[in-house]
């Protein structure tokens, strides 16, 4: 029993320091799933291994890892990928088990790109990353030892008297297992003392399908706000014309996450939060100018009403404003509402 005891925790062991070298000399990310948008390809409780890639090198089907306009970290699948500058692109995002993209385009340089999963195995690796876990193989380290020792009938260890030689008695079995007991002991020891890199980051794959997004949080209904109203501002001599997009807050506990598409295809190119922190009935605005985009054409700005303590609460509906970008003249460009 003693020996079986001593080669678990070795193999343990082992385990925990092969993991704390492939995720910190290769430099892998480890995420657990707390969500399950991802499924079936990943599901909730499942872990993956994530390599950090430029977003350059992001291609259309690609699971990445970015971290939203909130600071949660969300990781779904490449949908759209567009082009900002020689080191940034916008992406746009959607779990495999949700109707629609992610409300939130992501405007990035880095992102963590998945490389590998593991079925259920995030729920033991956040299982030791917390104290209780890391308690727990604390006592597996010291079990490991009290095993080393050999210990006498009448209780204590056994100790050698000064003066006496006398030889012990060959015993296969108990040579053997000090050794295990020894790389246990080690190994268990190194694992605890793993860089925190090595150590899992909890990511939501959150789902945004409607079927979903008829929120309540707490008996809290997620309310979208009413159609928002444009207004055209104009700036000096043409430049800096803008479209000034405003509605009410409906509620303090409310934020919005919103996203300029282009009309033609979809595609996100840019995006932002409005009205955090806001009281309610106040005027929440969102300034739509040149500097976000460079083409002469027609966009939607899409608004999505989120809970701010819970930004994966949204509303079940989200409003659309026509906004467009035009040369004006030969001296300038607006922004200005409605399409051309």
């Amino acid at each position: 029993m003693r020996q079986t005891v001593l080669w678990v925790g070795a193999c343990l062991g082992g385990l925990c320091v092969l993991w704390a070298a492939a995720t910190h000399v290769l430099g892998l990310t480890p995420l657990v799933f707390t969500s399950g948008s991802m499924a079936p390809q990943i599901a909730a409780g499942d872990l993956a291994l994530a390599e950090s890639t430029p977003a350059r090198a992001v291609a259309v089907g690609d699971v990445v890892s970015v971290v939203n306009a909130a600071g949660r970290r969300v990781t779904h699948r490449v949908v759209d990928v567009d082009p900002v500058d020689a080191g940034s692109v916008v992406l746009s995002l959607k779990g495999d088990a949700n109707a629609r993209p992610d409300a939130e385009a992501y405007n990035v340089e880095q992102v963590e790109r998945v490389v590998t999963s593991v079925p259920a195995a995030g729920h033991v690796v956040a299982a030791v990353g917390t104290p209780a876990g890391r308690f727990a193989a604390g006592a597996g380290l010291g079990l490991c030892l009290v095993l080393l020792v050999p210990w006498r009938r009448g209780g204590g260890p056994e100790v050698s008297r000064a003066g006496e030689h006398r030889r012990a008695r060959p015993n296969r079995a108990r040579r053997s297992v000090p050794y295990a007991g020894r790389g246990a002991a080690v190994l268990v020891a190194l694992a605890l003392a793993a860089p925190s890199s090595s150590r899992a980051v909890p990511t939501d794959a959150s789902f945004t399908d409607d079927g979903t997004l008829t929120a309540t949080s707490s008996a809290r209904t997620i309310v979208s706000q009413a159609q928002p109203v444009c207004t055209n501002v104009d700036g000096v001599l043409v430049l800096g014309n803008i479209a000034r997009v405003t509605w009410s807050q409906v509620a303090a506990d409310h934020e919005y996450a919103w996203v300029l598409r282009r009309t033609d295809n979809g595609t996100a190119v840019a995006s932002g939060t409005a009205g955090t922190g806001q009281a309610a009935g106040t005027t929440v605005q969102v300034d739509l100018g040149t500097g976000l985009i460079g083409t002469n054409t027609n966009y939607d700005l899409v608004v999505t009403a989120r809970l701010t303590s819970s930004p994966t609460w949204v509303a079940a509906t989200s409003t659309t404003t026509p906004v467009r970008r035009a040369s004006v003249l030969i001296i300038g460009a607006a922004f200005r509402c409605g399409h051309a």
